[in-house]
């Protein structure tokens, strides 16, 4: 059975000739969460919540029909059972959207982030998620991991010990459990910001196996 990284990069990439899409598999996890959290919604506010051009999200709904995920009536579009199962199966890694205020050590205006759970294990240096943020469009993305009670930067810092003030925010804003990633993506642009951190989601759950 495919992981759902697989899955997704399946649907992401296609068989169809010609140019690449505009859309990229964080685009397909977006249009996932927001259906399945949102249900049904029209064309024209699925396109606001995924921050893309209508033609890319024409593309996204006929790739998800095409899949047996997503149906489209008077109402709108929703997910299909199909759908609601890769949904379910997504909200069980990924936790909901935080955006943060102040105290980051940067200074852009937003600063999103998402909890990745039980992924800690299969973290390495934090380098490939904060890489992904970066080419998501991010200007800046923070790894962080809950192990044995301390929030870590992998080979970088205990923030814990060193920043608790920090720590105790991350902890607040997140409620990691032990062995959760916590992916902060900073920009002055909302939406890049938020791909950021779920592009760095998708890079870390291609660890699983």
């Amino acid at each position: 059975m495919l992981s759902i990284h697989e899955q997704i990069g399946q649907l992401a990439r296609g068989k169809a000739p010609g140019p690449s899409p505009s859309f990229t598999a964080p685009h397909i996890i977006m249009a996932l969460l927001v259906l399945g959290d949102k249900g049904s919604l029209g064309r024209k506010r699925f396109t606001e919540e995924l921050g893309i051009g209508e033609g890319a999200i024409r593309t996204v709904i006929n790739r998800l029909k095409k899949h047996s995920l997503v149906k489209v009536d008077r109402s709108g579009c929703s997910l299909t059972e199909k759908g609601r199962e890769l949904y379910e199966a997504l909200r069980k890694k990924i936790g909901e959207f935080v955006e943060l205020n102040g105290n980051m050590p940067w200074n852009y205006r937003y600063s999103i982030g998402v909890k990745v759970k039980g992924m800690a294990k299969l973290l390495r240096t934090g380098l490939e998620e904060r890489d992904a943020a970066i080419r998501a469009g991010a200007d800046a993305a923070m790894v962080i991991a809950m192990q044995e009670g301390n929030l870590l930067m992998p080979g970088v810092s205990n923030l814990s010990e060193e920043q608790p003030n920090f720590a105790s925010m991350i902890m607040s804003s997140f409620k990691p459990s032990d062995g959760d990633v916590v992916l902060i993506a900073g920009s002055n642009d909302r939406i890049k910001a938020l791909y950021g951190a779920l592009a760095a989601a998708y890079e870390l759950l291609g660890k699983e196996r």
